[in-house]
C-alpha cells in the first residue's frame, strides 16, 4: 500500500514538472528568421555562449524562451552544431560546463526505475532550464540598475544619444596655428605682377617641391610660420613679392591648407571603447572622446590628460565645455597623442528643486555653490534658504544643513547626498476677500491691512451686498478656524470700528441675490410648456402662463388654483391644521385672465394649477393589419370600444384571413410586465407568427396578447372580446403552414404543418432532442401569442397540441465550463501535495 502511494505522487509531480516545462516552452514573444543570419553571426553566438559556459541546447533554450519560434530554434542549433563541427560533447564536456547544483540521485534513481531514463533527463533538463533562466534574469536585472546609473550621471547621456554626431569641421578658415604635417595640402596663390597657385602636399619627408625652387621643409611649421618661410623662398623668383623697397611690392602670396592628413590618436583608461583612431588633424579632444563612446560608468569627467610624448599637453574638463562653454583645453590633437580617462575623482548625488537632478562629479576644493551651478540653479519652487547634505564619515551615516550664507564655503565631499527642499504651500502676507465685491482675489497684508481698506483694495461693495453681516474667517495657531462677525455697513462708514487683519484671513460679504438664487415658481396643466420657472420680483400670475407659452386647447375655463407655502405674514395660522394657502380664480370664456388673476402677485415657489375640461381627451388611434377589407389606422368613439367593433369597421375578415392566429399587440408602461420565464433572454414577451421576437425599449414594452378571434366573432361583447386602447395593434395573418422547432434539437428549423402529427413528430423531424435539453420545461407558443408548457404527471407526459404556425421551445442547460491547463495542473498539485501530506501521517503513526 506505502509503495502504491509513493508511485502515485511520483507520477503526479512528473505530470505537473512536464506541464510547467511546456508552458515556459511555449511563450512567443517576437519572430526571428535564422536563414537570414550570416555565419560570422553564428560564429559570434557560438563563441559568446562558450565564454559564458552554456551549451548549444542551453542556447536554443534560451532563445525559445526569450520568443524564438520551435521551427527557428530547430534551425538555430542545427546551425550552431554545423559551427561547433559536430553534436555538443555532452553535460560533461568543456563546452557544456556550467555551474549548477546536482540533481537529487535518490529522485533520478526513482524516475529510471518507474519511468525510465528518457523521463530523467526530461527531469533534469527541466530544472537546469529554470536555474538557468533565473541567471539570466539576474543578469537583466544587474543591466537594469547599471542603466539606471547611467542615466544620473551628468553627462553620460552625451555619449549615447545615437542620433547626434560631434565630426569636427573640416571647412572652416585655415587656423594660423595649425601645425603641418606629412600628409597636409596647401594652397599657394600668387597675385599681383604675377599670378599662379602652386597645390603642394607634404611628403613623408614633411617637404614640399616648389618648381624651380626645389624641397622647402615645412613639417612642424604652424600655417603663419609656413608664409613666412614661403614667402621668403617664393621671393628668389618673384622680385615684387619681398622688394627692398616695400613701396616697390608689386606681387602677393597666400597661404590655405587644402585637404587635411589623419593622425592615429589613442585613448586609454575607463573609456567605454579604448583603442587607437584615426581622426581629421582638425581633430580636438572631444572628437577623439565621442568617437571613443566617453568614459564608462567609473570613468572621470573632469581629469581627461591628453600626453604628447613626456609629457602632459593638456588636462581637459569636460565640465567646462557642458556647464561653462568653454574650451580653452579642449586642444586640436596630433598624431600618435594619449588620451588617459582616469577613475572619477568625487561624486555627489543632487536632487529635489534643481533644474538638472542628478551624479556630479566634483574636483578637490568644489564648494557647494559649484555644485548647485552645475546641477543648473534652483527652480523657482525651491527652498533655498537651507539645504540638506547627507554624506558618510570613517565610520557611519552624516547629515548637515547648510545655510545660505555658507554656500560657498561648504566644501563637498565624495559619496555626498544634496537634497534641495521645496517652498511650503503657504503665504506669509496674504489676505482673501470673497462675496459681493467687485473684484473677489487675494491680496498683500501690507497695503491692506484692516477690513475696509481690502473691500477699498477690491474697488468696492456691489449693489447686491448683504451689509447687516460679514464674516472673518481666521486660523488660530492650531490651524483651526474661528469666525469672527462684523456689521458691514458700520465698518465702512465707522473708521473706530474697523478691524485689524492678520494673515490667512478670509472676509466673506453675502450677497442677497443668493439667498434668493433657487427661487422658482411652478405651472403644471393644459399649458403649452408646463415646467419651473425663475422667480422674480413683481412677478404676475399672468406673466407665468405668458411664460408657459400660454394655455392648450384642453384648458378649462373655471378652476385655476394657486398653491402657496405658509409664510412669516401668517404667523397666527401656525397653530392651525392648514399646511398651504389656495388662491383660485376663473378664466374668461375666451381663456383670458379676469383683471383679479392678471394682477395676482405670485410668490417664491408657487405652485400654479391648470385644470383640463371633464372628459377632454386628444383623439386616440389604433392600428389594424392583415387580412381584414380595410386596414389602416382608426380612432376610438369611446372609452367602450372592443376588438369586434374595430373589425367591423374595417369591413370584417377577408376569405383568407387565419383567426386562430390573429395577436393584438399593446404598449405598457415600465412595471406592468415582469418576465419569469427564466428560459428566455432577457426583454423577451413573445413571439409573432415567424417567430420573431419582441423587444421592449427603456420606456415601453411592447406586449404580445394571445385573443380568441372566432369566438370573439361568435359572441361580440364577451369576455373574449376585449376592450382596445390607444396605441393598440391587431394583426390578422392570412393562413399559416409551418411550425418552427427551435432550442435544444440537433436540427432547429421550421417544418411544414400536417394534419396528424403531435408535438414529438415534430421534434423528431428536427433531429430529436440533444444532451442538454430540458424536456420538462418544455413550451409551445402559439400564433396568436398563447403559450402552452408540457405537463408531468408520474410517468406521463401531457403535450400540447401544435397548430399551424406554433413555435415549439426546447430550454437548454448552460454549458459547464472545461477546466483550462493552468487550472488541471493546480487540482494535480494541491492532490500531490495532500497525498504526500497523507503519506507522512500514515508513517508517522506507524512508526
Amino acid at each position: 500500500m506505502r509503495l502504491k502511494s509513493l508511485l502515485t505522487i511520483v507520477f503526479l509531480t512528473v505530470l505537473t514538472m512536464a506541464a510547467s516545462g511546456q508552458s515556459i516552452s511555449d511563450i512567443d514573444f517576437e519572430n526571428i528568421n535564422v536563414d537570414n543570419l550570416s555565419e560570422q553571426k553564428i560564429q559570434q553566438i557560438k563563441s559568446e555562449a562558450e565564454s559564458r559556459g552554456l551549451s548549444t541546447s542551453e542556447v536554443v533554450q534560451l532563445a525559445v524562451a526569450r520568443g524564438m519560434p520551435q521551427a527557428e530554434a530547430q534551425k538555430l542549433q542545427r546551425r550552431l552544431r554545423q559551427v561547433s563541427g559536430g553534436g555538443d560533447q555532452g553535460r560533461g564536456g568543456t563546452s557544456d560546463r556550467m555551474r549548477f547544483s546536482t540533481p537529487d540521485t535518490a529522485r533520478a534513481s526513482q524516475f529510471d526505475l518507474f519511468f525510465g531514463a528518457e523521463s530523467r533527463r526530461d527531469s533534469l533538463q527541466f530544472y537546469q532550464d529554470i536555474r538557468f533562466l533565473k541567471y539570466q534574469t539576474q543578469q537583466d536585472s544587474l543591466e537594469l540598475e547599471r542603466r539606471k546609473l547611467r542615466n544620473k550621471i551628468f553627462g553620460f547621456e552625451l555619449f549615447r544619444n545615437s542620433s547626434t554626431s560631434f565630426q569636427p569641421a573640416l571647412n572652416i578658415p585655415t587656423p594660423q596655428d595649425y601645425q603641418l604635417g606629412p600628409g597636409d595640402q596647401l594652397f599657394i596663390d600668387i597675385w599681383g605682377a604675377a599670378e599662379t597657385t602652386y597645390q603642394p602636399e607634404v611628403t613623408p619627408e614633411g617637404t614640399i617641391t616648389i618648381p624651380n625652387i626645389g624641397p622647402i621643409s615645412l613639417s612642424g611649421l604652424t600655417i603663419e610660420e609656413a608664409s613666412e618661410k614661403l614667402q621668403e623662398r617664393l621671393g628668389e623668383i618673384y622680385s615684387g613679392l619681398n622688394p627692398a623697397d616695400n613701396a616697390q611690392k608689386d606681387t602677393y602670396m597666400q597661404v590655405s591648407l587644402g585637404q587635411v592628413r589623419s593622425i592615429n590618436v589613442s585613448v586609454i583608461g575607463e573609456v567605454r571603447q579604448p583603442g587607437s583612431y584615426s581622426l581629421p588633424s582638425l581633430a580636438t579632444v572631444f572628437n577623439a572622446l565621442y568617437s571613443a563612446g566617453g568614459p564608462t560608468v567609473t570613468g572621470s569627467f573632469r581629469d581627461i590628460q591628453v600626453l604628447r610624448g613626456d609629457s602632459v599637453a593638456a588636462t581637459f574638463d569636460l565640465y567646462d565645455l557642458l556647464i561653462n562653454s568653454n574650451q580653452t583645453d579642449n586642444i586640436r590633437l596630433r598624431s600618435q597623442d594619449i588620451i588617459k580617462i582616469s577613475p572619477y575623482i568625487n561624486r555627489v548625488e543632487v536632487a529635489g528643486e534643481v533644474k538638472r537632478e542628478g551624479i556630479y562629479e566634483t574636483k578637490q576644493g568644489d564648494q557647494l555653490a559649484d555644485l548647485i551651478e552645475y546641477a543648473g540653479g534652483f527652480t523657482g519652487d525651491a527652498y533655498s534658504h537651507r539645504i540638506r547634505i547627507t554624506g558618510n564619515d570613517s565610520r557611519q551615516r552624516t547629515i548637515d544643513d547648510v545655510t545660505k550664507s555658507n554656500f560657498e564655503n561648504y566644501e563637498i565631499t565624495s559619496g555626498d547626498s544634496v537634497a534641495v527642499g521645496k517652498v511650503l504651500d503657504r503665504f506669509k502676507n496674504l489676505v482673501e476677500i470673497k462675496g459681493a465685491v467687485f473684484r473677489e482675489g487675494k491680496y498683500a497684508l501690507t497695503d491692506t491691512s484692516t477690513v475696509a481698506s481690502l473691500i477699498e483694495r477690491a474697488e468696492g461693495l456691489r449693489g447686491d451686498a448683504f451689509q447687516n453681516r460679514g464674516l472673518i474667517y481666521r486660523e488660530q495657531e492650531d490651524y483651526t478656524l474661528k469666525t469672527i462677525p462684523f456689521d458691514v455697513a458700520e465698518v465702512m462708514s465707522n473708521p473706530d470700528k474697523d478691524i485689524a487683519l492678520e494673515k490667512n484671513d478670509l472676509i466673506m460679504i453675502s450677497s442677497m441675490l443668493d439667498m434668493k438664487l433657487n427661487y422658482f415658481v411652478e405651472v403644471e396643466g393644459p399649458v403649452q410648456n408646463p415646467d419651473k420657472y425663475k422667480f422674480a420680483e413683481d412677478m404676475t400670475l399672468e406673466d407665468l402662463i405668458l411664460q408657459a407659452g400660454g394655455f392648450r386647447q384642453g384648458a378649462t375655463p373655471n378652476h385655476v388654483e394657486v398653491a402657496r407655502r405658509k409664510t412669516r405674514a401668517n404667523q397666527d395660522d401656525y397653530n392651525t391644521s392648514q399646511i398651504a394657502q389656495i388662491h383660485r380664480f376663473d378664466l374668461n370664456e375666451d381663456l383670458s385672465l379676469g383683471p383679479e388673476a392678471s394682477d395676482f402677485e405670485l410668490n417664491p415657489f408657487d405652485k400654479v394649477y391648470i385644470r383640463s375640461i371633464p372628459n377632454y381627451t386628444e383623439q386616440q388611434n389604433i392600428v389594424i393589419s392583415g387580412e381584414v377589407k380595410y386596414p389602416g389606422s382608426y380612432s376610438l368613439e369611446s372609452k367602450n370600444d372592443r376588438i369586434s367593433d374595430i373589425i367591423q369597421r374595417a369591413g370584417g375578415l377577408t376569405g383568407n384571413a387565419y383567426p386562430e392566429g390573429a395577436t393584438l399587440y399593446r404598449e405598457l408602461e415600465d412595471g406592468q410586465l415582469s418576465n419569469s420565464n427564466e428560459d428566455e433572454p432577457q426583454g423577451f414577451i413573445a413571439a409573432d407568427t415567424t417567430g420573431a421576437r419582441i423587444e421592449q425599449d427603456d420606456q415601453i414594452t411592447i406586449s404580445k396578447i394571445g385573443i380568441s378571434l372566432p369566438d370573439i366573432m361568435r359572441n361580440p361583447g364577451s369576455k373574449y372580446d376585449l376592450f382596445v386602447q390607444e396605441a393598440d395593434s391587431i394583426v390578422i395573418p392570412k393562413e399559416l403552414q409551418t411550425v418552427t422547432v427551435d432550442g435544444g434539437v440537433f436540427y432547429p428549423r421550421s417544418i411544414r404543418y400536417r394534419e396528424g402529427m403531435n408535438y414529438k413528430d415534430y421534434i423528431a423531424s428536427a433531429g430529436g432532442f440533444t444532451n442538454l435539453a430540458r424536456k420538462k420545461r418544455s413550451y409551445v407558443i402559439y400564433a396568436n401569442g398563447d403559450v402552452e408548457k408540457v405537463n408531468s404527471f408520474l410517468f406521463f407526459k401531457n403535450y400540447p397540441e401544435v397548430k399551424p404556425g406554433a413555435k415549439l421551445v426546447v430550454p437548454e442547460k448552460p454549458e459547464s465550463a472545461k477546466l483550462s491547463p493552468q487550472e488541471r495542473i493546480s487540482i494535480l498539485s494541491a492532490i500531490t501535495s495532500t497525498a504526500a501530506l497523507i503519506v507522512t501521517t500514515i508513517v508517522q503513526v506507524n512508526r
